[in-house]
């Protein structure tokens, strides 16, 4: 045998004695090793495998993770066990993830418990990922064992993933099949894309004569470079391939479709074509109607873009129907894309604080932002201030409404926000829209006027003159 230090040797009785009784700890307890006394071996250290590629290997192969040397045990001793307890290290988290190795190390039936570590902790981006692990290894002779502790080694992980680019285009029927085009973008909304892996495009159905029918040309094969392209996988409907290898994506034209939305999810490889035809309305419901009421919200261009104006004090989402308890296609804030994106029976969109708002949706993007109202005021030259400064008017919680009383002359008013132009209302008395007609007042007097904002067609005010005298 070879010869080896007494500081060793005492370690190893030391540890034999307490090893060889009941208590010894079973690699099975994932909370153990941290209390366990292991013994150190002078030169016996782990040293890292090869970076390993889950994109180059098999479900059923096996991967070193590391590698130990040859050092000989005391006499009848042999490695019997081994695992490593993996952790992160460019990120703070500890999650003490165990892989089961053999002695040699390495680890049979890799490839998916390697992936859902990888996953868990960075994401799928398909670079190489770095984990700090401990390396722990049983020493056993007639039933007795003793922990060796092999040090800490680094390891580097690639996950399976396909690589995503930041950009695809829609190449077809609609634009000429003009591969340098750019005008039909797939989009996720700027969140990662292996996190938030679909992508979306609307067509209108003005620029589609017949059939759809395309490819998707990603940003790096602008230009004539079709080879690149994903196209239909033949075999499997609803699935593509990449490098130009299949057909060409088909949806047959739908009547009174308005839109068509296409679908590509870039990490499961699935794409669908829906025909859509907007709605005049959707709703708002939350919080701020105790989820009963809903407030509607008015589709304002033609182009799946909704604008509806709302006291709202907390959560929300956005529903297609009226109907209290009628969740059918609603959308909320998508946990998994940027701030500000709507995915279907996504979670409940917020505020930080409570205020008047003016909503707005976009159902082509997928997207939805608020715009405070601070103020809310009259102007034109029938008020005070005439048509260069707002007479303010104050918020009714009870009425649900904006209301002044004030002096007007003959002329003309407008409501408007926050003292600008961007959001102001006009039009008649019984349906205010935005940017609409300055309202008349035909006679001088002190008037009551209340503004109802709730969306173009819904929007109302009252203007009534008092019974108040100026004298």
């Amino acid at each position: 045998m070879k010869k080896i230090s007494l500081y060793f040797l005492l370690a190893l009785v030391g540890m034999l004695t307490t090893a060889c009784n009941e208590d010894f700890k079973d690699w099975n307890d994932p909370q153990s090793w941290p209390q366990e006394d292991a013994i150190v071996i002078p030169g016996f250290a782990a040293t890292a495998g090869d970076v390993v590629d889950l994109n180059a290997i098999t479900a059923d192969d096996t991967v070193r993770i590391f590698n130990l040397p040859t050092t000989t045990l005391p006499e009848g001793y042999a490695l019997a066990d081994a695992r490593v307890i993996a952790n992160p290290t460019d990120i703070n988290t500890v999650v003490n993830t165990k892989l089961e190795c053999a002695t040699d190390g390495r680890m049979a039936n890799a490839k998916e418990a390697l992936q859902a570590m990888v996953k868990s902790t960075y994401g799928l981006r398909p670079v190489a990922r770095k984990f700090t692990c401990q390396v722990l290894v049983d020493a056993k002779k007639d039933g007795q064992a003793v922990l060796i502790d092999a040090g800490a080694i680094e390891i580097q992980v690639i996950p399976e993933a396909p690589e995503i680019e930041e950009a695809y285009y829609l190449t077809g029927n609609f634009n000429k099949w003009d591969n340098s085009n750019t005008d039909f973008e797939l989009s996720n909304g700027g969140a990662d894309p292996y996190e938030n892996s679909e992508f979306t495009c609307m067509i209108p159905a003005e620029k589609v004569t017949g059939d759809l029918e395309f490819k998707v040309t990603p940003k790096s094969g602008l230009g004539g470079d079709w080879s690149k392209c994903l196209c239909a996988d033949g075999a499997n409907e609803g699935k593509f391939v990449g490098n130009n290898k299949g057909d060409n994506f088909k949806f047959a034209a739908v009547a009174d479709a308005k839109y068509y939305k296409v679908t590509f999810d870039m990490l499961n490889t699935t794409w669908k074509v829906e025909a859509l035809n907007f709605a005049d309305y959707i709703y708002e419901i939350g919080s701020n109607t105790s989820w009963g009421e809903s407030i509607p919200m008015k589709h304002v261009n033609g182009q799946g873009e909704y604008v509806g104006y709302a006291y709202l004090d907390g959560e929300f989402k956005f529903k297609p129907n009226g109907e209290k308890d009628n969740w059918t296609g609603n959308w909320g804030q998508d946990a998994n894309g940027a701030a500000g994106s709507l995915v279907l029976d996504g979670g409940n969109c917020k505020v930080d604080h409570a205020a008047w708002y003016m909503m707005t949706v976009d159902l082509s993007k997928l997207t939805w932002k608020v715009t405070e109202l601070t103020t809310i005021g009259i102007i034109g030259d029938a008020t005070t201030g005439g048509w260069d400064s707002d007479t303010p008017m104050t918020y009714n919680s009870a009425a649900g409404c904006w209301e002044v009383t004030t002096d007007l002359a003959a002329g003309q008013l407008k409501f408007r926000a926050n003292n600008g132009w961007d959001i102001n209302w006009g039009g008649t008395t019984a349906e205010l829209r935005n940017n609409g007609e300055n309202l008349v007042i035909e006679t001088a007097g002190n008037y009551t006027i209340k503004l109802y904002p709730i969306c173009d067609g819904k929007s109302h005010c009252t203007i009534v003159k008092t019974n108040f005298h100026r004298t």
